[in-house]
């Protein structure tokens, strides 16, 4: 049982390895934008066109409030430190990447974008969906269901040939 239990978990991580999480490219230049993206993958939002000589603030809607993101004042972009490590924003596109999405990415955030004077121009509101690859697990699924077939089909056969022996056939 156990070499069972050893193949049907290299099949589950091989299945992985070919198909890894995907990237996800949103468009939230219209100023509100739902975007669903898959669990450890990338996405790609953008937010304009160019940001150059705009300042942003970026902010993630909490139960309590709210937490920033990322900030863009004088072309120089500051990303807070919970998304650090993950987080980049490109500034002659507009468009924000976060790699390696968890669960918690998802939920609402805001972008508030003003002149170089300070001056609130517009808000940008988007909804971030970071769902489970559903790909992954049917294809693990299936991984492990053939693997037992194989061997179950292998210890029938092993069976038979043994009873041949004790027979004499």
């Amino acid at each position: 049982m156990e070499p069972v239990l050893i193949l049907l978990l290299m099949l589950a991580g091989v299945s992985h390895a070919f198909f890894p999480a995907g990237e996800t490219k949103c468009n939230a230049t219209q100023n509100t934008s739902l975007c669903s993206a898959t669990l450890g993958g990338s996405v790609y939002i953008q937010l304009m066109t160019n940001a150059s000589g705009q300042q942003l603030k970026c902010k993630k809607k909490l139960p309590t409030g709210s937490i920033n993101v990322f900030s863009l004042k004088k072309e120089r972009v500051t990303i807070q430190e919970s998304y650090r490590n993950r987080t980049e924003f490109f500034i002659n596109s507009g468009t924000l990447k976060i790699t390696k999405l968890e669960r918690n990415d998802s939920g609402q955030y805001t972008v508030d974008v003003f002149d170089p004077q300070g001056i609130q121009l517009r808000t940008i509101t988007i909804k971030l969906d970071v769902q489970e690859n559903v790909l992954h697990i049917l294809i693990a699924v299936c991984s492990a269901v053939g693997a037992l077939l194989i061997v179950v089909v292998c210890c029938c056969v092993c069976w038979k040939l043994r009873r041949r022996k004790k027979t004499g056939k």
